[in-house]
């Protein structure tokens, strides 16, 4: 079962590259639903409102950002079976910390979908 704070890496849409996700809110009870958000390397044109660090997770070498763009409500479901069919994998959860500073930004961010932000608020109460 996936918890907040869990991670995992799947390609990107092309098959190209792993990015990491971040599970940022516990599985809703009725549809078992969870908001996920991706880490991606920081560009010219990244959203900078959550930057990371090599040392704030294993698996990121190098300055990279969360893309709030790119957030989703998921069913915890189709992750699952990612991982068990070996389309995904996981990986070490975040620190309590780094949750915190991803969550906050979620609420923050004009390039959230707007879908996202209302799940998360009324998942989360806030």
């Amino acid at each position: 079962m996936l918890n907040c704070g869990d991670t995992f890496l799947i390609d990107d849409e092309e098959g190209y590259e792993r990015h990491l996700w971040i599970v940022i809110t516990p599985p809703t009870e009725d549809e078992d639903e969870v908001v996920i958000v991706s880490i991606t390397t920081l560009r010219q044109y990244s959203e900078t409102l959550v930057k990371l660090h090599q040392g704030d997770h294993s698996f990121i070498k190098h300055e990279s950002v969360i893309a709030y763009s790119h957030a989703m409500v998921v069913a915890v479901e189709y992750i699952e079976t990612a991982i068990k069919n070996g389309t995904a994998e996981r990986t070490d959860p975040v620190t309590a910390a780094l949750l915190n500073r991803v969550q906050a930004g979620l609420v923050e961010s004009d390039r959230t979908p707007n879908g996202v932000k209302y799940f998360y608020r009324s998942v989360m109460g806030v």
